[in-house]
């Protein structure tokens, strides 16, 4: 790393400019850990400052410049102290920013070429075919930077290689892309930064101030970052059961008495590796009282699956995992079939709860699929799994009854680099075989439910179940 990388992460940090202790809403309306405030830098030192990182950042890019165009709103102090900062090597150095105006540029729509510059610039008026370095602070969905671009454009002929912002949080967008990566592929123009997201973790792993900090950072990025960040801060590798195949019951019933009882008949059965609590019990006697039933027979995993969690907006996200965690839940199940963002947001916010994910897409039941005659599309089953995969997860729910999207589910993950470990219900009263299901998965945990506590004697039930591991 750069020298006058480290020195601006210290300079953060003294000025608290670099805020990870905390949640703090992002423009994107993202919930992170982490965040860093340029706005602080509003004195003369810190402006100062921030001008000489900005000027070695440009140096260090290697790339030529003619002159300094600073982005509005933020990019107009940031231009001016970086000219300044500059001065020594180029005396000559000069700037200049645009006036905010509508992006049809209003009444300048009908000006000449030279009266629109007139009424535009402010600053030295760049000149034909001159070479500009853009400055901002950030880069999130990029809409400003290209607003600048078709400005710049609209007042000449410029070559524009060139964008330094201060810091790249190396996120992807809803899309999963990188939404500089995009902007770099369709404007040609290079994206630069003092220092970005890989940097700041690297510099505050090496500190060893700050370890909780540093792993909440970690989970976020991991599911919100670009796929060079989540090399950084390395896989996440998550184990809910010790035993390579086990069966669930799934405990989806209405009485706690019956919970109760299902729990004590089968917690000593090696086979048995979890509990599966659905919305029956939680909702009608309170998930803290049904851990509390279920801990006192057995310590091993309790899986709350909300039927199904991961469906609402993504701010719900953070509330619904403190909730399960404060009640004494393991993992969650999530199914998120409202779209990406709640996707990722669900699961950041359960791992930062310090619970275990596991995700889910296809469901056992007929007609769920568009090509079955259902509402959700093939292609968008397949990103349910990939997004969670590609965010660290490797704890997957699939249908035990169809054994081909079984294998179909964990050819694509495994494309990921994630070996994937399979939850699947779908057995018995739905037509699933445990014993065939358990030959196409080497990790797996079958689900089963009415097999189990509708049967007159549950614990003679579970240990048939699981003799077919």
């Amino acid at each position: 790393m750069d020298d006058y990388k480290k020195r601006f992460i210290d300079f953060l940090l003294e000025k608290e400019a670099l805020k990870i202790r905390g949640d703090y809403t992002l423009k994107s309306k993202r919930i992170s850990p982490w965040f860093v405030n340029i706005g602080d830098f509003n004195d003369a030192m810190s402006s100062n400052v921030l001008g000489i990182f900005y000027g070695e950042a440009l140096t260090s890019s290697g790339e030529q410049f003619d002159i300094l165009y600073g982005i509005p709103e933020k990019g107009i102090g940031l231009v001016v102290a970086t000219a300044i900062a500059l001065s020594s090597q180029r005396p000559n150095l000069s700037w200049f920013f645009t006036r905010k105006t509508p992006k049809e540029y209003g009444e300048a729509t009908n000006l000449s070429k030279d009266e629109r510059i007139k009424a535009l610039v402010v600053g030295r008026v760049p000149k034909e075919g001159q070479i500009i370095a853009q400055l901002d602070d950030v880069f999130t969905a990029g809409d400003t930077k290209y607003q600048a671009r078709e400005t710049l454009l609209s007042i000449g002929n410029f070559k524009l290689p060139l964008l330094a912002i201060a810091v790249d949080r190396q996120e992807v967008g809803t899309d999963g892309k990188s939404a500089i990566e995009e902007y770099e592929l369709r404007t040609g123009t290079k994206v630069i930064s003092i220092v970005n997201a890989s940097d700041i973790y690297h510099i505050l792993k090496n500190q060893k101030s700050f370890p909780e900090e540093l792993e909440r950072m970690a989970k976020y990025l991991r599911v919100y970052g670009t796929e060079q960040v989540r090399k950084t801060v390395g896989k996440l590798e998550q184990k809910i059961i010790e035993r390579y195949k086990s069966v669930i019951p799934a405990c989806d019933v209405s009485s706690l008495e019956q919970f109760e009882s299902l729990v004590r008949q089968t917690a000593d059965i090696e086979g048995i590796g979890a509990y599966k609590l659905g919305f029956e019990l939680a909702l009608g006697y309170g998930l803290p009282k049904v851990v509390e039933t279920a801990k006192k027979y057995t310590d091993k995993p309790l899986i709350y699956d909300h039927q199904k969690a991961g469906t609402d907006i993504p701010d719900t996200g953070k509330n619904f995992a403190k909730v399960v965690k404060n009640a004494g839940i393991d993992a969650v199940i999530l199914f998120p079939q409202s779209g990406p963002e709640t996707e990722r947001a669900w699961i950041y916010h359960a791992l930062d709860q310090g619970l275990k994910v596991i995700v889910g897409g296809e469901m056992t039941h007929p007609a769920y699929k568009r090509s079955e005659g259902g509402f959700i599309s093939d292609d968008m089953l397949n990103e349910m799994y990939l997004i969670a995969a590609r965010a660290g997860i490797n704890n997957f729910d699939v249908p035990g009854n169809k054994i081909d999207r079984i294998s179909h589910y964990k050819s694509i993950i495994e494309a990921e680099g994630v070996s994937p470990v399979f939850y699947a219900p779908g057995f018995i009263v739905q037509g699933g075989i445990i014993s065939d299901a358990a030959k196409v998965i080497e990790r797996f945990h079958g689900i089963v439910g009415r097999g189990i506590y509708e049967s007159e004697n549950m614990r003679e039930a579970a240990l048939e179940h699981t003799s077919q591991l």
